[in-house]
């Protein structure tokens, strides 16, 4: 199985990726990544998982040999996070894509991105042994991030109203009766943004036009691999995990490495 990136948003194979010791939420490629995105974002919205939270110090992790034990409550929770996280992975860097051609950057001021983001509805599949069909679209809509942060207060998140290649869409994971069982918010950097809000305002409004039924079709009708093939993302992908490395490099003084685990 290969995971995503969740800072530069390349692809490797899982046994090649590091995950967040602290949420178990979040993967990277390498400890460049990790520290990039600790430096940028990660720091602030990053939370000890529940069922490894210690119970003197909810800040802090208990060790590995104390995680939770298969099929008690707490590993079940546990379970259904990675799922999730699993998904998202899978679907990530489609997300964004998507997450683009809703916002229609052309057609719209240059802060389009820090004032709205692409909001997703879903409910788990069962029976589906896919990974990448374990949960279907209920809705797919472009929110005020306000508007989200207001029925959703536990995000807290920093906003840069100047940084113009930050980008978010925010994924909430409801049960068969609608109640709300999880969220997740998805933020990255894109320094080819620009490229999206330069597109030809026509065309920008044609992708745009019924983009919710084309996200829900190819869902449930491609597999992720399939819709970064249509997209064309692979050469992106590659072009700009370059220039996000030579921009962290740039911030980071030292690696906290110690929210890095296997």
């Amino acid at each position: 199985m290969n995971l995503r990136c969740y800072y530069c948003n390349i692809e490797r194979p899982k046994s090649q990726m590091k995950r967040c010791a602290r949420c178990l939420l979040v993967t990277y490629c390498s400890k460049e990544c990790q520290a990039a995105s600790w430096k940028i974002s990660h720091k602030y919205n990053c939370r000890i998982h529940p069922a490894i939270a210690s119970p003197d110090d909810p800040n802090k992790p208990v060790p590995k040999a104390e995680h939770p034990k298969k099929f008690t409550d707490e590993w079940i929770n546990l379970e259904v996070d990675k799922a999730l996280s699993r998904w998202l992975g899978l679907w990530r860097s489609s997300f964004c894509t998507w997450t683009y051609i809703a916002l229609d950057l052309a057609n719209h001021p240059a802060d389009r991105g820090i004032t709205h983001c692409m909001k997703l509805v879903i409910q788990p599949v069962h029976f589906e042994d896919d990974p990448a069909k374990q949960y279907e679209l209920v809705e797919a809509s472009v929110a005020k991030f306000t508007d989200v942060v207001a029925d959703f207060p536990e995000i807290d998140t920093r906003i840069d109203p100047e940084d113009l290649t930050r980008f978010r869409f925010v994924v909430v994971m409801q049960n068969r009766e609608g109640e709300p069982r999880r969220l997740r918010l998805v933020q990255w950097n894109d320094l080819n943004a620009h490229q999206w809000r330069q597109k030809d305002k026509s065309k920008s409004a044609s992708l745009n036009s019924n983009w919710a039924q084309h996200l829900a079709f190819s869902l449930e009708n491609f597999s992720p691999a399939k819709v970064e093939e249509m997209f064309g993302k692979e050469k992106s992908d590659q072009v700009n995990r370059e220039r996000l490395l030579r921009l962290g490099s740039q911030l980071i003084h030292a690696s906290p490495e110690d929210v890095m685990d296997s």
